[in-house]
Order: C-alpha cells, then sequence, then structure tokens
C-alpha cells in the first residue's frame, strides 16, 4: 500500500490484518468453511492473499491458524482479540476479515483503510447490508471496544455488532467483494461447485419427497423415511431349528404322537419324560424343554410299551429350540431410516409383521434428449452430413436405474427440438410437451447445458422462473451439468450431450441427487490405485473407467473421449479421482452399470 492510499492526516507505522476462520460453519453441515474451494482456491487461501496485499503482517485464527480464540469456537468477538494479541504493537491500523469472503480483493481492502476517519471504517455489501467481518479498525480504539466488552461479561458468545457505534463509524459501499459464503446455495451461486460439494449442495438445494405408507414388497427400490420397527418377534413362538424330537424333562424319554408339524397350531401338551417328533419350523409343544435333531437321538424299541429316545453323547450341550425372539424382539430397529429398501429387507418387514412402512420414492425419472442433429439409434447407413445416431438416450435408462431411479418402459426417449419455444414449453410444464416427455418426478435432458447458439436451456429456466440449484461442476468429463427446481416442483437434471459426459454426470449427480430427494444415506466405495499422482488434475476432478486388474485391484483408463463410450468396454466400474490428488488418496468407485 502507497502512501497515498493511507488516511489523509493521519501517520500510520504499520497495518496489520486478522483473518477469522474459526466458527463451526453450521450452515454448512460442520464442513471446514475455510478450505472450501470458490474458483479452484480455498477461501481463506484467496482472503488472506487479499489481506496481505495491503498489510504488513496477517494472523489467521481457527484451527490450523496462527492463534486460536480463547475458548475455541468462542466466537468472532473473542477471535478478533486473539487475532490483535498476536499482531505486533507497531500495527495501528487493524484490518479484520473473514475467511469466507471468496471475492475479496485487494482495492477494496484499501478504499476501507483509505476511508477510515474515525474509529472503523465498515464494509456495506451490494443489498446495503453491513458486514461487520470486513471493516479496517484504528488499534486503538479496537482494543478499547474489546475491554469494556470484557469487563461487562466478557467477550465470548458476543455479537460482532456490539463492537460498533453507529455515530462513529464510517461505511463504505464495497458491492460484491462483501458477499459472503454462508450457505451451499452461497457457494453454488459463484459457479461450478467441487465434486466433492455436489452431494451438499443438492441436499441443501432440494426438498425430499413426502414419505408415504407401502407394503412391503410394493416398497422395494424406495428409502426408509423412518426407522424399520418389528411389529412381531422372531419367532412368534418357540419353533424346531431342525428335524428331529421335543423333549419334555430329563431323559430318557418315552416317544408319543402326534408328530408336530410346520404350520401345526394345535392345542399340544408335552408330559415330562415325553419326546415327540417335530418338524423344522413347527411350534414346540407346551412342555418341552429342549429340541434335538435326529442325528443326535437314538430311539429303541421297548416291547412293553412306546419307544424310547435317548441323548447320544454329541448332544451334550446342545439345543435346538429357538426361543420367542431369537432373531429379534418386538420393537427392534431393522434398519435406519435413509436405507434403501431392497428385497431382503422387504422380506424381513414381512417376517416382522409388517403391512406397510414409511419410504421416500423411489424416484420416477423421464429422459428427454435434445439436438436436432441426432437421429434414432437405428438409423440406417450412411447417415446425412452432419448427423448422428443416439448413442446415448437409449443407454440412461439403465445407468439411471443403478443410480436409483425409476425410469419408465423401455424404448426411444421423448425428443425435444432445438428451439426456444420448444424448450420453454418443456420446462415450464406445458402440457402437451409434459405429455410427450411422459411424468415423473425428475426430468432428466440430455444436451443444451452448453452456451452455444443452440443451446436454450438457462434462458428457458429464466423465463419460467425455474431455481437453479447447481450451475456446473469441477469435474472432467461431465462438469457441463445443471440441476434446478421447475415452477411445477418438477427436478431437471442437465446432462452434457457428449455420450460419455452423460453417462459419468447421470451415474455419479444421478446417485447424489436420488439421495437428497430420498435422504437415502449411501457410504461410498473408496479403494487406492497405483499411479494416481499421473492421473489427478489440479483444478478439477476426474471421473475415468476402472477395469479389474486380476489381483483384487483395479486399473484406470488415463485418456478418454468423450463423443462416444468406446472407452468404457469392459469398465464395469467410473473412479473417480479428486482433484490435486496425490499418489496414496483413495479414488471413489461408482458402478454405473
Amino acid at each position: 500500500m502507497t502512501v497515498g492510499d493511507r488516511p489523509a492526516g493521519r501517520d500510520i507505522a504499520g497495518i496489520g490484518a486478522i483473518v477469522l476462520a474459526g466458527g463451526r460453519a453450521s450452515r454448512l453441515g460442520g464442513a471446514d468453511k475455510a478450505r472450501i474451494e470458490v474458483a479452484g482456491r480455498p477461501m481463506l487461501e484467496s482472503v488472506a492473499r487479499a489481506a496481505a496485499s495491503v498489510a504488513d503482517r496477517v494472523v489467521t485464527v481457527g484451527p490450523g491458524g496462527d492463534v486460536r480464540e480463547d475458548p475455541p469456537f468462542s466466537g468472532p468477538v473473542a477471535g478478533i482479540a486473539a487475532g490483535l494479541a498476536a499482531l505486533p504493537e507497531r500495527a495501528d491500523l487493524v484490518v479484520v476479515v473473514a475467511c469466507d469472503l471468496p471475492d475479496l480483493d485487494a482495492d477494496t481492502l484499501r478504499s476501507l483503510v483509505a476511508s477510515l476517519c474515525g474509529p472503523a471504517a465498515l464494509a456495506v455489501d451490494a443489498a446495503g447490508r453491513d458486514q461487520y467481518l470486513l471493516a479496517a479498525w484504528d488499534r486503538r480504539a479496537l482494543a478499547a471496544r474489546l475491554s469494556a466488552l470484557e469487563r461487562s461479561g466478557g467477550l465470548a458468545g458476543r455479537s460482532v455488532r456490539s463492537l460498533y457505534d453507529d455515530d462513529e463509524i464510517t461505511r463504505v459501499s464495497v458491492g460484491d467483494p462483501a458477499r459472503d459464503v454462508d450457505t451451499w446455495a452461497d457457494l453454488a451461486a459463484r459457479g461450478p461447485v467441487a465434486f466433492a460439494h455436489v452431494a451438499a449442495v443438492l441436499r441443501s438445494g432440494l426438498t425430499p419427497l413426502p414419505p408415504t405408507g407401502r407394503a412391503p414388497l410394493d416398497a422395494m427400490g424406495a428409502v426408509l423415511a423412518a426407522a424399520l420397527v418389528t411389529v412381531d418377534p422372531m419367532p412368534r413362538e418357540p419353533v424346531s431349528a431342525m428335524d428331529g424330537y421335543a423333549l419334555s424333562g430329563p431323559g430318557p424319554w418315552r416317544l408319543t404322537e402326534p408328530a408336530r408339524r410346520a404350520g401345526d397350531g394345535s392345542p399340544v401338551i408335552l408330559p415330562p419324560g415325553a419326546a415327540a417328533p417335530i418338524a423344522t419350523g413347527a411350534p414346540a409343544p407346551t412342555g418341552t424343554d429342549r429340541v434335538l435333531r435326529h442325528e443326535l437321538v437314538e430311539v429303541s424299541p421297548d416291547g412293553s410299551g412306546p419307544p424310547v429316545v435317548g441323548a447320544l453323547p454329541a448332544a451334550a450341550g446342545v439345543d435346538d429350540l429357538r426361543p420367542v425372539g431369537e432373531d429379534w424382539p418386538a420393537g427392534h430397529e431393522l434398519a435406519p431410516a435413509g436405507t434403501t429398501l431392497d428385497a431382503a429387507l422387504a422380506s424381513a418387514g414381512l417376517s416382522a409383521g409388517l403391512s406397510a412402512v414409511s419410504v421416500r420414492g423411489p424416484v420416477r425419472a423421464v429422459i428427454v434428449t435434445t439436438g436436432d442433429e441426432v437421429l434414432p439409434a437405428d438409423s440406417p447407413s450412411p447417415l446425412p452430413p452432419g448427423r448422428i445416431r443416439d448413442t446415448v438416450g437409449p443407454l440412461l435408462g439403465p445407468v439411471l436405474t443403478r443410480a436409483g431411479f425409476v425410469t419408465g418402459p423401455g424404448g426411444p426417449a421423448a425428443h425435444c427440438p432445438d428451439t426456444a419455444d420448444a424448450v420453454d414449453a418443456l420446462v415450464s410444464g406445458a402440457p402437451d410437451a409434459v405429455a410427450r416427455a411422459g411424468s415423473g418426478d425428475v426430468l432428466v435432458l440430455v444436451g443444451a447445458t452448453g452456451r452455444g447458439v443452440a443451446d436454450h436451456l438457462r434462458p428457458a429456466l429464466r423465463h419460467a422462473g425455474a431455481r437453479i440449484v447447481l450451475d456446473g461442476v469441477r469435474v472432467r468429463p461431465g462438469g457441463s451439468q445443471i440441476v434446478a427446481v421447475l415452477p411445477d416442483g418438477r427436478v431437471l437434471v442437465g446432462l452434457p450431450g457428449n455420450p460419455l459426459a452423460a453417462i459419468s454426470a447421470a451415474a455419479t449427480t444421478g446417485r447424489a441427487l436420488v439421495d437428497a430427494l430420498t435422504g437415502r444415506e449411501r457410504p461410498p466405495v473408496l479403494t487406492r490405485v497405483a499411479g494416481l499422482d499421473g492421473l489427478a488434475a489440479p483444478t478439477r476432478a476426474r471421473v475415468l473407467p476402472a477395469r479389474p486388474d486380476g489381483s483384487g485391484g483395479w486399473t484406470l483408463t488415463g485418456r478418454v473421449r468423450t463423443a462416444h463410450l468406446a472407452d468404457l468396454a469392459g469398465a464395469p466400474v467410473l473412479a473417480v479421482v479428486p482433484e490435486g490428488a496425490g499418489p496414496h488418496d483413495p479414488v471413489e468407485l461408482v458402478d454405473w452399470v
């Protein structure tokens, strides 16, 4: 900073800067806000760089910073006090700035410093709101305010607003550089988001489908909206685990009739010293103390009466009687909310006596392709000049199904012409356009996500008043993708037109979208691969075909072409290589078929 930039009439020995990075980021789900990247750079790094352009010394306050507020997470006022104590005494002017201002630049800070003519110069954003964590302070005034607050109850938990006196501060309109990132929506509004943040952005920006009650077998593929809790114990009554003999009292036992079979609910009492044949799954007679399978007993004839059943030595300690609730009692949680109700869990629900389960979904998707140059997949050769076959639309159904959607019957996807009117009608929910596309929770539109002369999607979204949740992801292939909420409540997913990019985005963002709409909890499948440092890109994630290497690992294809799917041949999964990944970082595996 030059002398001419400094406040008129003041002799400044030095300028210090305090960058606050110690909040809990509760509206970001507890993410490390300081290290969230905007435009490919952590916000803390961007803010610290701007601060360093005007300050002789920059102190960061927070986890991993130069100092911490005392106690940790006690609020920004305590953080400012900790930062001030760490600045050299010669810094008689102090810039205070939060770490969540990724648009902050040196000129904005210079204007604040140059405007300081009292205790503080406070930034005002484009909406006219005071930004209390973007200000220039006279050090003595700041120290005096902190001391006064300390004496009047301490600094912990204090609002930053309490530091300021409206009659003594100078307000400076700085516009967009004062925009902060408090929510995932704030982050998404700044352009393509990191691949790692897609799931959080979608969960924050989309409303889950409402829960519905369905019979277990009708709800397969949906996601539990409430925990799956048993009504009946398993088993509901004492039953035999093996074909053998029900026994009462100490042996040997006299054999009685009749035999007990599965499904036999007749009231039978087994007296002491008696044995009854019993089948697997049959209810045990009243009075049964033990069941032994056939191979653990010996049946001997007795000329004076019924045969005698005796236990063999190998039967010591064995009991094949299953007590009530051996597998689970009534009221037991079989699965938590967020679990996908697969066939096995649906079957278990039936065993547990459930007639209905509370679920979200399945998520119904309809597919619409764009591109006037695209002909049906079975178009014969030779094709007219400039025309191509639809090599992605017919394949998207299975890919989306794998991601968790339910798609309509097979066949050609609906097609939307490359005209502004046609895209407007589809996006706005015009009855004819919806009838041609089909009804669903999610409209999957292939193509038109770029900004070329034939791409009418973004203008159509604006005309319809749609709310864009996600516009671009820092990933290749598949970065040009859009997720928006349409006025009629449908969710639109715009996929890139190139086949490999469309498949990649459908498999990855598609999964995250189902998670957001259903509350599905889906831990990622992570692994490590050799040679990763040569495959990672510094500013974006990469989605690469992965093939088994024959020894339990995976081999990734480093160079792929997006205009066709030839590079996916024989690759059952896609590997997501994080941006800037090191050689030992894990990659996520996504099964796309």
